[in-house]
């Protein structure tokens, strides 16, 4: 009897105790679940406006009214979005031609309340960014420097981190880098390309001048179309003007014989110029523009092969061949195809 009544204790137990796991389980997944204070923070979504500028404009003026106190806050996200935004607003440009680019990083510190941004502590914030951007961008020895685009994270120990991205332009005019026309020599190589991209050698009395002459004047071409396409461009002559290689010397160095900024060579004749079309080309078109008289405009060009006479060096007669580039410069009138509705 005893040893039934103790089996029947211990049954009694076991199902007490499958019991009470059972309610211990459903009040542990009841406190998972999200409440108010444990719910996931919504993101922030940047406002959709059709006018940025208007927007950051009167975002900035309000700002920079907020009273302290008043209350007014703002997520760390939003605080940060307008903050990015309003510099590249006021500082950035990413529509300028460049070579290289550079990355840095500016730091400061804001106010956290209550996991927000008072607006008038924005304000404060934004004051010191704007400096300190500023400054870093005066500080800068840089060719054509830009501000490409200025970001901003804000982090909840009021940390505010500034990600810069400059662009710049490597200095032109020296040794390394002869650009006459074309603003570096990354904007030279990449329209040269256009114009010579055979694997063809380039003989100077024959393909080459061919080459050069018809990049040329393509180039110019190009330079001349206009929209709508029924309207007419055409050209009276003016004025034209012819280059000798002697006279017309590059300071800081060229492939040429004599540092010519035009083709001479004094080694053998029907020299392959392939490897320096690209600064003969630029060169040429230097040249072109910077003598054009004021109010007229380049209008074709010209290049001719010549040979002189044979000089003696090292026991060796030499002979020099170069080019002679002649420009011939023009009006632009205007008017309209016959039969157009302009007519």
């Amino acid at each position: 009897m005893k040893k039934r009544n103790l089996t029947l204790a211990i049954l009694v137990m076991v199902v007490a105790t499958l019991v009470s796991v059972a309610i211990v389980s459903c009040k542990k997944e009841d406190t998972v679940a999200p409440t108010g204070q444990h719910a996931a923070k919504a993101a922030f979504t940047p406002p959709q406006v059709d006018d940025m500028n208007a927007y950051l404009k009167d975002f900035k003026q309000r700002m920079q009214s907020a009273a302290k106190g008043d209350g007014q806050t703002l997520s760390l996200d939003e605080a940060a979005w307008h903050l990015a935004s309003m510099a590249n607003f006021e500082f950035a440009n990413a529509n300028v031609k460049c070579d290289d680019i550079r990355f840095d990083t500016l730091y400061t510190h804001i106010n956290v309340s209550n996991g927000g941004i008072l607006m008038s502590d924005l304000s404060l914030a934004y004051e010191k960014i704007s400096t300190n951007i500023e400054k870093f961008f005066d500080g800068l020895t840089l060719y054509n420097k830009h501000f490409r685009f200025i970001n901003a994270f804000i982090f909840e120990d009021g940390r505010v981190v500034i990600p810069l991205l400059t662009t710049f332009s490597r200095d032109s005019k020296n040794l390394n880098d002869n650009c006459w026309f074309f603003e570096d020599e990354w904007l030279a190589n990449d329209t040269c390309y256009k114009y010579f991209n055979d694997d063809l050698p380039y003989p100077a009395s024959t393909v080459g001048r061919v080459k050069l002459e018809t990049a040329l004047n393509l180039f110019e071409s190009h330079q001349t179309v206009t929209t709508p396409s029924h309207d007419v461009i055409y050209y009276t002559p003016t004025s034209d003007t012819t280059l000798y290689y002697r006279y017309n010397i590059d300071p800081y160095g060229s492939p040429c014989y004599l540092n010519s900024r035009l083709f001479a060579n004094n080694t053998y004749l029907n020299m392959n110029i392939k490897s320096i079309i690209c600064y003969l080309f630029d060169s040429a078109l230097g040249k072109g523009y910077e003598l054009c008289p004021s109010g007229e405009n380049v209008v074709s060009w010209g290049i001719e092969y010549l040979i002189e006479e044979p000089f003696q060096q090292y026991h060796e007669k030499l002979w020099k061949e170069h080019y002679q580039l002649t420009i011939y410069y023009g009006l632009k009138h205007g008017g309209s195809l016959p039969g157009s509705n302009d007519e």
